[in-house]
């Protein structure tokens, strides 16, 4: 703030606003990878095979404790993170792609988001039932009431149709804007194929996150890339 004088009487200036529009910029860039990353590692860790009855996931839990605790964590970091993951993405593709981008961009992180509620809480709940040495039975029971419960239903629908369709759609979206090299959009396009199509236990989902997170680090390639007027607009006083 500075002083200035008029007409023999002192008045006061404020200084503008501070530009945050770089911090934001590549604070988004640095997110968008994160949850994808993170989901991979927790398939990878799980120890339970994904797809499994709740009795094996339970005892998968019981055996290996410590990792299906780095398991649960990176589930957790995907939650925080699938939101802000989902905004570097839109802020990436709005203007290129601004009604295609809306819709499917829109649509993966509410599926992600709701899917969030499905098969990280068997996980968590066996887990807790291990180590504090709970009823393995009633443990059991908990989590395929909360699997089948309506909310469970409702969540899983919309977490499938991402991990199908809205991923495909992801990746032609990512191919056509071209705000990255196109084969990141590629990396998108083979996430959902692989995920179904290998055979070995949990590698399939682990491959396939590695492979969404690649295509989210397309939103990365064009945030870094963008200058700060292109981002957004400046701050008002």
């Amino acid at each position: 703030m500075s002083t200035t004088y008029a007409s023999g009487s002192p008045t006061r200036t404020d200084a503008p606003p501070r530009d945050l529009r770089g911090f934001w910029r590549i604070l988004l860039a640095v997110v968008a990878p994160i949850p994808g990353v993170a989901l991979a590692l927790s398939n990878g860790f799980n120890p339970s095979e994904l797809g499994g009855s709740t009795r094996e996931t339970f005892d998968a839990f019981a055996a290996h404790q410590v990792q299906g605790s780095l398991s649960i964590w990176f589930a957790a970091i995907f939650a925080v993170l699938a939101v802000p993951s989902g905004v570097a993405m839109m802020m990436a593709t709005r203007r290129v792609a601004p009604r295609l981008s809306t819709f499917v961009v829109g649509f993966v992180t509410f599926g992600f988001c709701a899917g969030v509620t499905a098969p990280s809480v068997a996980n968590l709940i066996a887990l807790v039932t291990a180590q504090h040495h709970l009823d393995v039975a009633t443990g059991i029971k908990i989590a395929d009431e909360l699997f089948t419960s309506p909310v469970g239903n409702a969540a899983i629908l919309p977490f499938f149709l991402t991990i199908t369709l809205g991923r495909l759609l992801l990746g032609i979206v990512l191919w056509r804007t071209r705000i990255a090299p196109r084969w990141m959009a590629v990396a998108m396009l083979l996430a959902s194929p692989v995920e179904f199509i290998v055979p070995f236990g949990n590698l399939g989902p682990t491959l396939a996150y590695g492979l969404t997170a690649i295509g989210f680090a397309s939103a990365s390639v064009a945030l870094l890339r963008m200058r700060n007027d292109e981002f957004d607009l400046p701050p008002v006083a």
